[in-house]
């Protein structure tokens, strides 16, 4: 088998496989999915596994129904045992086969990543198998479309009679799983339409995934690695498949730099890497057309046993709205039990939602602002230290904080009462900047996730008031905070006063 196939069965053969959980001892991180990979790249094959990657993703039952089998290949017959690896690296691998969420909230068929995100592996793979097939575009079915519809592209095709055609990329990662997730939401199957996320027992040597709320048919975890995969899909359907080894696409995406040489295409820029790939009329024609293919599929006829397209259409019209507004419109938020937290110390008092101001500080100490994970967590763990200890309150001040790593942190969080602006701190949430601002503003993109994205969010959730007040700390209280650079500019900000 040649070197570029080898590179590509690699990476399949480390993210498609399932064992019961606690059996492995390598730590679920994708750093063991990168060192695995590695090992398989250098091994060189005798040829009796001759399958291209598509066939082997198949066999070993990865993404493995009808509606993946139609789009991305049928599955052969595969050994079991995956014999040229050693047990440890089986045990690891099988337990990533497939998506799943036990009944102890547990979920599986997902890795820690080094942005202190969460991914399921399944739609990950599915996009890079979609990439890697040049991103088709299959025509449908006439026997997924209703009698007398009209069967021409509305939006990209020009000449009549021409057949519907189904993105293979979206349909494999996002658009299947989001039409799914709303249908089940309207037949009383799920109460919940998507989310929540979740919290590994060890951040350092992770092996468990208790999601913090009633799971969807669409975890946060889920959606985290369907759109890892579209962009991931996206990036090799433009390249070729003989780009570079899969272990270095994989670290250059998760941990190095970014693909391509742009700092930007990482993990950590999923939701807005998402928004500049798609459009959201194109991903709700997707999120209909997938539910069309699966109207002809056995195992999925009871569930749209039924549906018309009209109804499939005000279906995929609803899932998108909903999930760009959460997850693309709104900012990924790092919780309390990622970064490390303490308890609380004593009772949280709750705070009368809507709320009508928000209050910008800086953190001055720590003065340098995080670019990572671990360092914006120990952060988070300092000020956290500084404010019970130090100060004696019961928790953390602030309710969130930003990170120049992509992210926003939870302190208090939505619903209790902050520590950071005294006498005011039951009419606004606090949000601090991690840096000391007086001569320097944050990174572009950190403050583009406050004022584009954060505010936006919490108007729409409900959680502040549609004619909110924006102010800087010094406003309310005797300081230099929120530096002087940072508070000019905040004044161009809506809602400052």
């Amino acid at each position: 088998m040649c070197r570029t196939k080898l590179r590509f069965l690699a990476v399949l053969l480390g993210l498609c496989t399932w064992l019961e959980p606690g059996k492995g001892s390598l730590p679920f991180h994708m750093n063991s999915v990168i060192q695995v990979v590695e090992v398989l790249e250098s091994y060189h094959l005798d040829g009796h596994l001759n399958l291209t990657v598509t066939e082997l993703a198949r066999g070993l039952g990865c993404c493995d129904s009808e509606f993946y089998q139609l789009l991305l290949g049928e599955a052969p017959v595969v050994p079991p045992d995956l014999p040229f690896l050693s047990q440890e690296q089986r045990s690891f691998l099988m337990r990533l086969l497939k998506h799943k969420v036990e009944a102890s909230s547990t979920e599986q068929g997902v890795v820690l990543l080094p942005d202190g995100t969460t991914v399921a592996v399944s739609p990950l793979v599915a996009g890079i198998e979609a990439g890697l097939k040049g991103r088709q575009k299959m025509p449908l079915p006439p026997e997924a479309l209703e009698p007398l519809l009209v069967t021409t592209e509305p939006s990209n095709q020009t000449h009549s009679g021409l057949p519907l055609t189904i993105d293979t990329l979206y349909a494999v990662t996002i658009a299947k799983a989001l039409g799914v997730a709303f249908l089940l939401a309207q037949a009383n199957e799920s109460q919940v339409l998507m989310g929540p996320n979740g919290c590994w027992d060890s951040v350092s040597e992770p092996q468990n995934f208790t999601l913090l709320g009633r799971p969807s048919h669409l975890t946060d975890a889920f959606i985290n690695g369907a759109l890892d995969g579209a962009i991931l899909g996206a990036h090799l359907a433009g390249q070729g498949v003989s780009a570079v080894p899969m272990s270095t696409l994989l670290r250059e995406y998760y941990a190095g730099d970014g693909l391509a040489g742009d700092g930007q295409v990482r993990s950590n820029f999923r939701r807005q890497n998402f928004v500049q790939l798609t459009e959201a009329g194109q991903l709700e024609e997707q999120v209909a057309r997938s539910l069309q293919l699966l109207r002809v599929l056995p195992r999925a006829m009871p569930l749209l046993s039924g549906v018309g397209d009209e109804e499939l259409r005000s279906t995929a019209s609803r899932a998108v709205q909903e999930f760009t507004e959460a997850y693309l419109e709104c900012p990924a938020i790092i919780p309390r039990c990622m970064w490390g937290a303490r308890p609380y110390k004593g009772t949280p008092t709750q705070l009368k939602l809507p709320l009508s101001f928000v209050y910008i500080h800086h953190t001055s100490s720590p003065s340098q602002p995080c670019r990572t994970f671990p360092e914006c967590a120990a952060d988070m763990r300092a000020m956290q230290r500084f404010h019970q200890v130090d100060h004696g309150w019961d928790d953390i001040g602030y309710s969130f904080v930003v990170g120049a790593d992509g992210y926003m942190y939870q302190g208090r969080g939505w619903h209790w009462v902050g520590a950071h602006t005294r006498g005011y701190n039951s009419k606004g949430y606090g949000v601090s900047f991690i840096g000391d601002y007086m001569d320097t503003l944050p990174e572009a993109f950190a403050l583009t996730l406050v004022r584009d994205n954060f505010l936006p969010c919490a108007v729409k959730g409900a959680k502040i008031r549609a004619n909110y007040t924006v102010h800087g700390h010094r406003q309310m209280v005797h300081t230099a905070c929120p530096g002087n650079t940072l508070y000019r500019e905040i004044q161009t900000w809506q809602g400052f006063k």
